[in-house]
């Protein structure tokens, strides 16, 4: 046996299908909701058929060997499903018919501290495409009108087959889940030990598309300084605790702090002491439901436009999933009550704070709201923590940005 026939045999019967998937993926990866459409449809078509190739070359490894059978009830279990055969049949039509017939739509809602505008919504095709630095551009007039000394919008993308309803991106991960899963249910049926696997199967669960939130990558966040007529496009982080079920039992809070059964309280606490070892906390919520299951979200943001629409997106999800309640903490600068300093945009006003606070805001579906504010420079004294937490008047009425999730509460109580 020659050196090329040694390092043949060194691969696994699983390698071939690995690469494959990992081809797929990394065309997928490309996929991106700014770049045009020839760039996009080509990432699209690659990605269809390196897909079906995986199990093509699956089929090909076992040919001869003991393991079909496992193959072909593991294919029943994972892959003979809607989504995976509408994969097959899109790869057919862009290898022998056409491009893959692509649709963008855009959604662009405004934010203000009283309402929220959702614009009708623009589609796109390979015959009409506009860069999206175009549209804003002839938005300014538009956002002018709200005279406003900034305004704060979102730009959500979204991408369809040409004549469909289904949102590609669903497709994407339901089809590439069944495929991992697949994948490992044959890596334990085999039980090979391959170098080359393994380092491919960590490169696929270490990729983007399919482990990055929805909303990071098919939604920008903006700010319009009106008076200097700029855009500022968010730079966003968001916390992913790598979990399928983001939803807890309020049991995991009752551990954490035995002797309270105030939920809204134990969260405080627990984001001073995170506050009081790390000097610094991301926006979070606390997603109450009427399950007896929680939920935190934790997201940061260069721009709070980011903030608002979280919240409006929180708002639209209380009456489908049974949201009973919303937990809010953020960092929070407080300025003098002058309307000059009141007057300037976010990035001027900055260096005219008097303090620094950590704020805590709860609004429950039974309409009562409860608050407190913490000076950030005290956070280690417990006195002073306590000292708040005694006061029985809220720190403040209401954060603007908490609006949608009030009036939605108050909305769904006028339906009883």
């Amino acid at each position: 046996m020659d050196n090329a026939d040694l390092k043949e045999s060194k691969k696994g019967l699983l390698y071939p299908a690995y690469h494959k998937l990992y081809s797929a993926l990394s065309s997928l990866e490309k996929f991106e909701k700014g770049t045009n459409f020839f760039d996009n449809i080509s990432h699209l078509d690659n990605f269809f058929s390196e897909y079906r190739n995986v199990t093509f070359m699956l089929q090909k490894s076992l040919a001869h060997t003991e393991h079909l059978k496992v193959y072909e009830e593991n294919r029943q279990k994972y892959l003979l499903n809607d989504v995976c055969k509408w994969f097959i049949e899109k790869r057919n039509e862009v290898l022998k018919q056409q491009p893959f017939n692509l649709e963008k739509k855009i959604r662009i809602v405004v934010y203000t501290t009283t309402d929220n505008i959702a614009l009708p919504e623009l589609s796109f095709t390979i015959e009409n495409d506009v860069e999206f630095s175009t549209l804003i551009d002839s938005m300014r007039e538009f956002f002018t009108e709200f005279n406003l000394i900034e305004v704060m919008f979102s730009a959500e993308y979204s991408f369809y087959e040409r004549g469909s309803n289904e949102e590609l991106y669903d497709n994407f991960i339901s089809g590439i889940n069944n495929m991992k899963l697949f994948m490992t249910a044959m890596k334990e049926a085999l039980k090979e030990t391959d170098v080359l696997s393994d380092q491919l199967e960590k490169k696929i669960d270490k990729m983007h598309f399919h482990r990055i939130p929805k909303n990071m990558l098919l939604i920008d966040d903006y700010v319009f300084y009106t008076r200097k007529n700029l855009f500022e496009k968010a730079s966003r982080a968001e916390l992913i605790l790598g979990i399928n079920d983001q939803k807890v039992p309020f049991t995991n809070f009752e551990k954490m702090f035995p002797d309270s059964k105030d939920l809204f309280n134990n969260f405080i606490m627990m984001h001073l002491v995170i506050f009081q070892m790390q000097k610094k906390l991301m926006p979070t919520c606390l997603i109450v439901y009427n399950d007896e299951k929680m939920q935190f979200m934790s997201f940061d943001s260069s721009i709070k436009t980011t903030i608002y629409r979280k919240m409006y997106e929180i708002a639209n999800r209380i009456e489908v999933e049974g949201i009973i309640k919303v937990l809010y903490v953020g960092e929070m600068y407080l300025y003098p009550n002058n309307q000059k300093i009141l007057n300037m945009e976010r990035r001027e006003r900055i260096k005219y704070k008097n303090s620094e606070s950590l704020i805590f805001f709860k609004s429950s579906h039974d309409l009562s709201t409860s608050s407190y504010s913490f000076d950030s420079d005290k956070i280690n004294d417990m006195e002073y923590i306590v000292s708040v937490l005694m006061k029985k008047d809220n720190a403040f009425n209401n954060l603007a940005f908490m609006n949608p999730i009030i009036n939605e509460f108050k909305r769904l109580n006028l339906k009883k």
